[in-house]
């Protein structure tokens, strides 16, 4: 009889008084089946109760608890996997975390309703330390889906026990309504089915009993469900959270704290209000402080809560079915700043430091945004005035360096870098310094998902200077064509806020090479490089260009160009077909690179399209009288009647202007 008592099933059915056929009744069972640690595991049809741990499943099963292999990290690595298997044909289905669309068999917090409109499917048991996750010496409600012998749809629960290991573990219990369609509440085990089982309860973002972020970080379910709401943010932010989420957060601390979901791949966007009414203020917010991931920081209150917003940066996002969330705490990154002398030291690092961002401040090329993620700090002062470079070569991951004149004040950055090493990892950047100045050397990781060693080997020294496009490394242009190549050495050439628009990439010249040109007469002059071909289409003659009164200097701008050959198409050559030019009045025209990957040598070429013989005759009417008189004096202080060539109209204007008075 030992066999018939494993097997032995206690049933019990909870009926409403008046009872009948077509009324509602809970079938409860309490089991206690182990579930083997094999391929084969525990089969179950729910309906009738018949189980097996052979290789032949009872008819019509609905669900097969096995093992697969080990778990390999976790809270249960080591131990065997757990997997809830429903076939592909009989409509079974475990179900996911409540509102969620995606991810393996959750547990079920008390009293969540296992209904149609929840999600269903298969999976291995996920061990972890948050909501939704499995634990070790625990019991486990699971909500289940299966099409009866009637061929209709029956929802459950399922209670699986785990001992100290994820070998131990027990099917105790499970529970059914055996009205077709009809939905039951996790663990009940008699009574009537909950209310509101047609449609999914709406979103609360304000409900006290959804899960909040833990002061140290938590993992916790989106919730994709229900929350078809967008979160709108206002002017502060310009952007929209597609499935918006809302978490409480209550922060033990006080002091500037970041919160990020750095440690996801999914994309998307977050915000800290501090309420959850629809009037709540945003205190910060972010798209891509780790892009795909986002993260913000704000002055933290100890006690007082505050409300994170999390959800997709498109209304395609793909997004998890849990997403990890980090907190940052509040530390003084600049409290205790080592003084370091020039050479090179070894200085300890802390992991826990919140990120410096510079994005705005400084421009440490295309590759990374100007974030140092972990942002540590040392303190300089410069023996002499110089030049000098800081460091951190090599290094075991990626990072990015800063200079700065106050710690952790990003309007303060003087220069910033995230290569420049000959090693693959580190990086380098060079600035000018003061003798007698402090400065301060940041230094932190180029992603937020690196972690960074215990401690790091960081140099600063003087070395030679760049070299200066606008001084002794100054070209000189002339008259038709000539072969230009770009010095990668020389330093970027910013556009941000000239009216100059670019086809693509950032508003800048990439290692311009600036070319001094002195027209031999006044007139229209046109300039490109419109005859480079690039037949392989490598993008090797995308020419930027762009003409100024001051070498390097955008104020001064006269005339800009980019694809003005052929427009957005292949190779991309520009091209400024007139530009109004006074003859030995100089001008400095960069020639620049669209992107770090163009070399050239450009075939550039200067035309004069049209010479002007009597640069003084205003009107053009081939006299210089009062009519070209007036027209300077009611231009006066303007650029309309400049005649020098210095960008307004003045005195010397009118000195050249007389020197000129009669026939042309």
């Amino acid at each position: 009889m030992p066999k018939l008592l494993r097997h032995a099933l206690c049933a019990t059915v909870a009926l409403p008084m008046m009872a009948g056929a077509a009324e509602a009744a809970i079938v409860h069972r309490v089991v206690n089946l182990a579930i083997p640690v094999n391929q084969v595991g525990l089969w179950l049809n729910i309906e009738t109760g018949a189980t097996s741990t052979t290789s032949s499943a009872p008819a019509g099963w609905d669900i097969n608890l096995y093992t697969s292999g080990a778990y390999t990290s976790g809270p249960a690595a080591g131990g065997a996997n757990i997997i809830f298997y429903t076939g592909s044909s009989n409509g079974a289905g475990l179900m996911r975390y409540p509102g969620t669309v995606s991810g393996t068999p959750a547990p079920q917090p008390a009293g969540s309703i296992i209904a149609a409109f929840e999600s269903f499917g298969a999976g291995t048991a996920t061990f972890g330390t948050y909501d939704g996750s499995w634990h070790l010496n625990a019991s486990h409600v699971v909500g289940v889906r299966f099409v009866g012998a009637d061929g209709q749809v029956r929802f459950g629960w399922l209670r699986v026990d785990v001992g100290s290991t994820s070998t131990q573990r027990t099917l105790v219990e499970y529970a059914f309504e055996s009205m077709p369609s009809t939905c039951i509440a996790a663990g009940a085990t008699q009574g009537q089915p909950p209310t509101g089982c047609g449609t999914p309860p709406p979103y609360d973002r304000c409900d006290p009993l959804r899960p909040s972020i833990h002061p140290a970080g938590s993992t916790l379910p989106l919730i994709q469900l229900t929350t078809t709401t967008h979160q709108v943010l206002g002017a502060s932010c310009e952007f929209t959270i597609h499935k918006a989420n809302w978490y409480r957060f209550i922060p033990t601390a006080s002091g500037p704290t970041t919160i990020s979901t750095c440690l996801s791949v999914a994309d998307t966007s977050l915000a800290i209000l501090d309420s959850c009414t629809p009037t709540a203020a945003v205190l910060a917010c972010n798209q891509d402080l780790c892009s795909p991931g986002s993260g913000a920081t704000f002055d933290a209150v100890a006690g007082v809560p505050v409300w994170v917003v999390v959800g997709g940066s498109t209304a395609s996002s793909g997004l998890p079915a849990f997403l990890p969330i980090s907190v940052a705490p509040p530390s003084d990154p600049c409290g205790s700043i080592a003084q370091v002398p020039s050479g090179s030291t070894v200085v300890s690092v802390d992991n826990a430091r919140p990120p410096l961002d510079l994005r705005g401040y400084c421009d440490p090329g295309p590759v990374l945004p100007a974030i140092l993620h972990r942002a540590n700090y040392a303190r300089w002062t410069a023996p002499a005035g110089g030049y000098y470079a800081f460091g951190a070569c090599p290094t075991s991951v990626p990072v990015q360096v800063a200079v700065l004149t106050a710690c952790a004040e990003p309007s303060t950055a003087i220069a910033c870098s995230y290569d420049q090493c000959l090693a693959t990892n580190g990086a380098r950047v060079g600035f000018w310094a003061t003798q007698g100045t402090d400065y301060v050397l940041a230094f932190g990781a180029g992603s937020a998902n690196i972690t960074l060693p215990d401690s790091m080997t960081i140099d600063v020294g003087p070395e030679a200077p760049p070299p200066d496009p606008c001084g002794a490394d100054l070209g000189v242009a002339v008259l038709g064509m000539q072969s230009i190549r770009l010095d990668f050495d020389f330093p970027d050439l910013p556009m941000t806020g000239t009216p100059c628009s670019f086809t693509n990439g950032q508003a800048k010249l990439f290692y311009p090479t600036f070319l001094r040109f002195e027209p031999p007469v006044t007139g229209t002059y046109s300039m490109g490089n419109c005859s480079d071909t690039d037949p392989n289409f490598w993008g090797i003659y995308d020419l930027r260009l762009a003409v100024m009164r001051s070498c390097g200097d955008v104020s001064t701008l006269l005339a800009c160009d980019d694809d003005g050959c052929n427009g957005p198409t292949p190779p991309w050559t520009s091209f400024i077909p007139a530009i109004e030019l006074q003859a030995g009045v100089p001008v400095y025209i960069a020639l620049g690179g669209a992107d770090v990957a163009v070399p050239g040598p450009f075939a550039f070429e200067i035309t004069l399209e049209s010479a002007r013989p009597c640069p003084s005759d205003i009107s053009g009417d081939g006299v210089v009288d009062g009519a070209d008189l007036g027209i300077m004096l009611s231009s006066w202080g303007s650029a309309a009647a400049d005649l020098d060539g210095d960008g307004t109209t003045g005195g010397s204007d009118l000195g050249i202007l007389l020197s000129g008075w009669g026939p042309c």
